[in-house]
């Protein structure tokens, strides 16, 4: 092989090594944002079932029934 030929796969060698090395921090950074928000997502809906349970307990004990439609639908 050339010498040029070999220059022009050692550079196409580097860039595919920086690109991989640029999607992997990318991928990683994603990973971490998807776990956040997941977490996020199970703590809204606990904290919605929680806050459904003590509706529904307050509901209870005075016979109100907050989940009806208003009059007007």
């Amino acid at each position: 092989m050339s010498d040029q030929r070999i220059d022009a796969l050692e550079e196409k060698l580097a860039y595919l090594e920086a690109s991989n090395a640029e999607m992997s921090e990318e991928i990683f950074r994603q990973q971490q944002e998807i776990a956040a928000l997941t977490k996020a997502h199970h703590q809204s809906i606990a904290r919605l079932q929680n806050l459904e349970d003590a509706e529904a307990d307050a509901g209870n004990s005075m016979g109100a029934v907050s989940m009806e439609k208003p009059p007007h639908y």
